[in-house]
């Protein structure tokens, strides 16, 4: 580890190191190929995952931040869905296969710990049905990529102990026919950099300085409770008062003191209540890290009234549908690799997909969503039947208002479902029935 600040529970901790003189045999000093500038340094890189997973580990606000945002991501579980049926059974199989109701929980967790996951799927030989495990981020040393498009990535390296063989994991981009194939999903990556980034990395400083913050406070508060008895009394009586209280006397006691004796209890007057403010501050910077979230929500609500309280939950609800949005498209790109592999193995006679024919269905960010997507789907749908009557009734009328109602009402229709909708309606015009 390196030698800067630790974690409060981390400063008892004893390494023993033994050096092994550069250019001899495992020296532990490895070449890093292709490396991209925009990156941070891989020693700094595998302290923020260490630190990162530590804070997860040890600290309840860390712990509690993270499984927040699982919570509304993944919420009851993300499922696939599609109208192919061979696809669906696969589908149904995959998740089955791989316990995906857990696994997507886990995955969700380490993105927002790790800032990216690195998923293999291994292949079936006999069926050709994919099994998929995760190779945790800090064991990926180095990400080889195309020079000329570092999105093109060719291959992973995993970390080995020194005299170990290098382990190389392929891409989907060049791993041979039957080979396990590494895949790599990352969030809060800056655009030209390959490796993501943790949400706690910005919160990790003030995670520390609230830890002692909190240890201060603690050392604080424990002095208030210590006091100091002061004794005036004329000088005559020194000697005779000190030989007597020369053991203080307990809580509770009784004592009959003389009447030239006058007594005092003296405690540290620190101003702790000043210190308030500070925390508050600290916390503030922790919440506002890169999660979205508030004060709110963890429980401080003080302050706040429903106005306010709406409108955080409104940046929150942001955040999480983007973050949602991204973990669902992470799953339907690694299921159809899955497919497209499993049809070729097969040698199943299958229409081509992309990724548009399969559905995400995830849970609602907030139970509010409904309501409101609901009444704006009925106000619109008041709208578009005055302006039918005043522009008419038209197949072009008829397309427009059928998108823009399923736009309102949050729902995504394909141009197949819609087209099929309105040959529909005007069979039920030419008929006078539902065809």
């Amino acid at each position: 580890m390196s030698a800067g600040w630790r974690w409060p529970w981390q400063r008892d901790k004893l390494a023993s190191v033994t050096a092994v003189p550069v250019g001899r045999e495992n020296d532990g000093l490895v070449g890093f190929g292709p490396v991209n500038r925009l990156d941070k340094p891989w020693q700094e890189l595998y302290m923020e995952f260490e630190d990162t997973r530590e804070a997860w580990r040890k600290h309840p606000l860390a712990r509690r931040l993270i499984g927040l945002t699982t919570a509304y991501v993944v919420g009851n579980g993300i499922t696939l869905r599609t109208e192919y049926a061979p696809l669906q059974r696969f589908i149904a199989d995959f998740w089955r296969r791989n316990d995906m109701e857990l696994r997507v929980a886990e995955w969700s967790d380490e993105l927002a710990r790790s800032g990216e996951i690195f998923p293999v799927l291994f292949w079936n030989e006999a069926d050709g049905s994919a099994t998929v495990r995760t190779v945790a981020a800090s064991a990926i040393d180095l990400v080889d990529y195309d020079p000329d498009d570092y999105e093109r990535e060719l291959r992973y390296r995993e970390r080995r102990s020194p005299g170990e063989p290098e382990k190389w994991w392929a891409s989907r981009h060049t791993a041979e026919a039957g080979a396990p194939v590494m895949l790599h999903y990352a969030v809060n990556r800056p655009l030209g950099a390959v490796r993501g980034e943790s949400d706690l990395a910005p919160m990790l400083p003030w995670l520390r300085r609230y830890s002692r913050w909190l240890e201060d406070r603690v050392r604080v508060n424990a002095a208030m409770r210590a006091f100091l008895w002061i004794v005036r009394a004329p000088a005559r009586l020194r000697g005779q008062l000190e030989e007597r209280y020369r053991m203080p006397p307990e809580a509770g006691s009784v004592i009959i003191a003389d009447t030239d004796e006058q007594w005092e209890a003296v405690t540290p007057t620190l101003h702790a209540a000043d210190a308030e403010h500070d925390g508050r501050a600290i916390r503030w910077m922790i919440v506002s890290g890169g999660l979205g979230t508030a004060l709110l929500d963890i429980g401080e609500g003080e302050d706040s009234n429903l106005a306010t309280g709406q409108a955080m939950a409104e940046q929150r609800r942001r955040f999480l549908r983007r973050r949602q949005s991204y973990l669902g498209w992470l799953l339907v790109d690694m299921v159809m690799l899955a497919w497209n592999r499993y049809a070729v193995a097969r040698r199943l006679r299958v229409r081509s997909l992309g990724l548009e024919d399969v559905t995400v269905v995830a849970p609602d960010i907030s139970p509010e969503d409904n309501g409101q997507l609901a009444a704006a789907g009925a106000t619109l749908a008041g709208a578009l039947a005055e302006m039918r009557g005043m522009l008419g009734d038209t197949p072009e009328f008829r397309a427009m208002a059928l998108r823009m109602f399923t736009k309102f009402v949050g729902e995504s229709m394909g141009q197949d479902e819609a087209n099929a909708i309105l040959a529909g309606m005007v069979e039920e015009d030419e008929d006078g029935e539902v065809a």
